[in-house]
């Protein structure tokens, strides 16, 4: 108990102190001889300058495009692939090899300052005294930060300030050149959703799109919206430490809001200051500024009162016996006072679902997971209000949990195209999910079609592979299959090269 508390302890004096440390300046672009506002900035790792490749990319005139752990673009003929985790960039498939692999941070995507120079053919230099990156690029062609064309499509990117669903036609408003642009969603424009927390990107609806998100919209020459990719970071788990200015996640991430973060506790609109130790939380952040744009905690001791005048719930109950998955319905059935209007939520995520009376002090009502659904040990609460005035809300014993979302297969290794000397190499995939855990038993690993999974450590984060027999020199084709608790499965294929024996 001493060790913990002084843990604790220690933990709260770094949080309470953090902001006390001296920072290193921020690392300034320059594009053309114009400034580059980008946050979070270029950084420095091993003495390598790391630059975040989205913004430098949209800020050239250029495409972008990412899927999954790859990111595309295109400089004229030349079609350029760099993968996460990879020192290889791929010009019209020639390996091109660089000063650091690409990482991501956060859910920004890094590459190391060789990227922009030598396989887009722009000039660069940094200024390590003024701190400021300078990158010449005139055949480029940039047409503007967040507004370009390529080919017969005009293409808008940056931080959604609105949406609004209820004008026809329904639009979005995107904040870029220091300006806002509402734009006129078509009404078969294709929207999709992508977490970049778990890499996952799934079709959505236009009220999915939310302020504070990342877009990228997609226009015919005539105006006519073809796309929207709104991309968000997410993270959820349990607060381990709440701090005057910060939140410490038990997974170790610190959470930092600021005067525009929304946050809601049990439904309810919050101040910082109320959330707790040990509430369960859901961060939705930008994944090009960092900003933490919202904050929806739970607290499981939270109290609701089962009558209240004429009013009165008996019972509140679910038949979900396990995680659901998009698609599935849950079915919610209350015993109160006869005659009422009833209704429940599912959390802070979805309130106000009707429900409606059977028979006589009998109510239910069905709710069905959307593909945006992501949430574990959720209560389910139900309202009842009678005409006199009087209302009651009472809890199910049972929480609820689910996801519309497969796990992310984040890292693999040794990566996708990479060599290696021995024969009987270590292979590895790491997991992560934005609610629903893995389920280590849905894990499957195959080398070269084989089926290696009884040879392989399984957990609810990683599987891997020690190779407990000798490969032939050559590629090695690696597939890993993996499922979370509600059933959704992601697959993932790479293929490493083999240079040692024969």
């Amino acid at each position: 108990m001493t060790r913990r508390l002084s843990t604790m302890l220690a933990i709260v004096v770094a949080l309470s102190g953090a902001h006390a440390a001296p920072r290193q300046p921020e690392i300034g672009i320059v594009i053309n001889g114009e400034p580059l506002a980008v946050q979070p900035p270029p950084l420095l790792e091993r003495g390598i300058l790391m630059v975040p490749v989205r913004r430098t990319i949209v800020a050239l005139g250029l495409a972008f495009t990412a899927r999954g752990s790859r990111m595309f673009t295109a400089v004229g003929a030349k079609r350029i692939v760099l993968r996460d985790g990879s020192r290889v960039a791929l010009v019209n498939g020639t390996p091109f090899y660089l000063d650091a692999a690409a990482v991501r941070r956060n859910g920004v995507f890094y590459a190391p300052l060789r990227f922009f120079t030598a396989v887009l053919g722009a000039e660069a230099t940094f200024d390590r005294r003024a701190h400021v990156v300078t990158i010449i690029a005139q055949l480029l062609g940039r047409s503007g930060e967040g507004d370009f064309t390529i080919g017969n499509r005009t293409v808008r990117v940056g931080t959604v300030t609105a949406v609004d669903v209820d004008s026809d036609p329904p639009t979005v408003t995107l904040a870029f050149n220091g300006d806002v642009h509402p734009i006129a969603i078509s009404n078969n424009a294709i929207i999709s959703m992508r977490d970049v927390g778990v890499d996952v990107q799934v079709n959505g609806e236009l009220a999915d799109v939310r302020p504070g998100d990342y877009a990228e919209v997609v226009m015919r020459r005539n105006g006519t919206v073809t796309s929207v990719i709104d991309e968000y970071g997410s993270r959820y788990g349990r607060i381990a430490v709440a701090a005057p200015n910060e939140l410490l996640m038990q997974d170790g991430h610190v959470i930092v809001p600021d005067r525009d973060t929304v946050i809601t506790l049990n439904g309810k609109t919050a101040a910082f200051s109320d959330l707790q130790a040990g509430d369960r939380a859901t961060v939705r952040y930008n994944v090009e500024t960092g900003e933490v744009r919202e904050i929806v905690a739970e607290r499981a001791d939270a109290q609701y009162s089962a009558q209240s005048g004429t009013a009165s719930i008996t019972s509140v109950s679910i038949d979900a016996t396990h995680a659901l998955r998009a698609g599935d319905t849950v079915t919610v059935t209350m015993l109160g006072t006869p005659g009422g209007a009833a209704t429940f939520d599912v959390g802070a995520y979805v309130r106000g679902i009707a429900m409606t009376q059977k028979s006589a002090g009998t109510y239910t009502g069905r709710y069905t997971i959307e593909h945006s659904a992501a949430f574990v040990d959720t209560p389910i609460v139900a309202h009842l209000r009678m005409s006199d005035g009087s209302s009651v809300a009472a809890r199910a014993v049972t929480t609820l949990s689910a996801s519309g979302q497969p796990p992310g297969i984040v890292a693999v290794g040794p990566s996708d195209g990479a060599s290696v000397d021995l024969n009987m190499p270590a292979v590895y995939a790491t997991f992560v999910t934005e609610a629903v855990p893995v389920n280590p038993s849905s894990i499957r690993l195959e080398v070269d079609g084989r089926d290696v999974t009884p040879e392989c450590l399984r957990t609810t984060h990683f599987v891997q592979y020690i190779a407990e027999r000798t490969y032939r020199r050559g590629p090695m084709h690696v597939t890993v299959r993996v499922s979370d608790e509600a059933g959704n499965t992601t697959v993932k294929s790479w293929t490493l090269y083999i240079r040692a024996g024969r």
